[in-house]
């Protein structure tokens, strides 16, 4: 009966403990990057055919701000080598943006993350980089 209480006991403060370190990674954000975040979760449907980055880019800003009213800054590091002129052909149906964003950009080691910086002019714009990132920038080890 003892081991079953300590059992449980540590069962609950391991659900704590994990509840408090998602918690944590949510108050991270500024107000404006978690807006950026629920954009993001905004369903569209697209369709690209060798279209250019700056295009792609350019028409789901539009369908976000048809479907929700708001607008979405988004940057191109094209200091990093992102290239405005990448080409790309996808299509999807009623896919949130950031699944768009994640299946596109795989095929051309692109990425993206969401600046979450109190006093940056950039803070809640969303940043294209080159890399696998996914939202958030790579955890330095």
């Amino acid at each position: 009966m003892r081991r079953y209480v300590v059992a449980v006991c540590l069962f609950a403060a391991c659900l704590a403990v994990s509840a408090n370190l998602i918690a944590a990674d949510e108050e991270k954000d500024t107000p404006k990057a978690a807006a950026v975040r629920k954009l993001l979760k905004t369903k569209i449907s697209v369709e690209y055919k060798d279209t250019i980055l700056r295009e792609v880019i350019d028409d789901i800003k539009e369908q976000i701000k048809d479907k929700t009213k708001k607008s979405l800054g988004v940057r191109l590091d094209n200091k990093g080598g992102v290239s405005n002129n990448t080409k790309f052909s996808y299509k999807a149906e009623d896919k949130t943006v950031e699944e768009i964003l994640a299946e596109m950009f795989k095929k051309n080691d692109m990425g993206y993350v969401v600046i979450s910086q109190k006093g940056n002019a950039y803070d809640g714009t969303l940043l294209i980089v080159k890399g696998n990132a996914r939202g958030y920038p790579p955890k330095k080890e």
